[in-house]
């Protein structure tokens, strides 16, 4: 790893207004309280409020199946890493352990957050990552909590 990395932790999942309509963010918060949204899809937004929120699906979903995969294996997600912003695309590696072996997987942050908070991973982003995307909270005071679109 190159950089600084920092350790964030998972706001919650939002609904913000952009043309044509609300788009879902997860939001994203450091140690000092700079918070940075990424732009997901609406079944990536489901998938994390779930993991956020503790809820057990009657059918896993497609992120529960890759943890459940992963742990039948006898691996481990070690850590996930944001460690990429080009032209307004975030990437993404999650350190799997398995057989003694360590190794990185490119992945989309959604995808790597979902899982994470499905099995405690911790999830970091490199400081120059998180200092050029930092939303003030001004910039994110119309954020509505998805649980508002979803109960009502």
């Amino acid at each position: 790893m190159n950089g600084t990395t920092l350790q964030v932790t998972i706001k919650g999942v939002y609904l913000i207004e952009k043309a044509p309509g609300p788009v879902p963010i997860v939001l994203l918060e450091d140690e000092a309280k700079r918070m940075m949204p990424i732009y997901i899809g609406i079944s990536e937004a489901i998938s994390i409020n779930s993991a956020l929120n503790h809820e057990i699906p009657p059918r896993p979903m497609t992120h529960d199946l890759f943890v459940s995969l992963i742990t039948h294996l006898d691996s481990t997600i070690d850590d996930i890493l944001i460690d990429e912003l080009n032209e307004g695309v975030y990437y993404a590696r999650m350190t799997v352990s398995m057989d003694g072996k360590r190794f990185e997987l490119d992945a989309r942050p959604s995808d790597c957050i979902a899982i994470a908070l499905r099995c405690g991973a911790p999830i970091h982003i490199r400081d120059s990552v998180l200092s050029e995307a930092v939303m003030s909270k001004e910039e994110l005071q119309n954020a509505v909590p998805l649980e508002s679109y979803i109960s009502g």
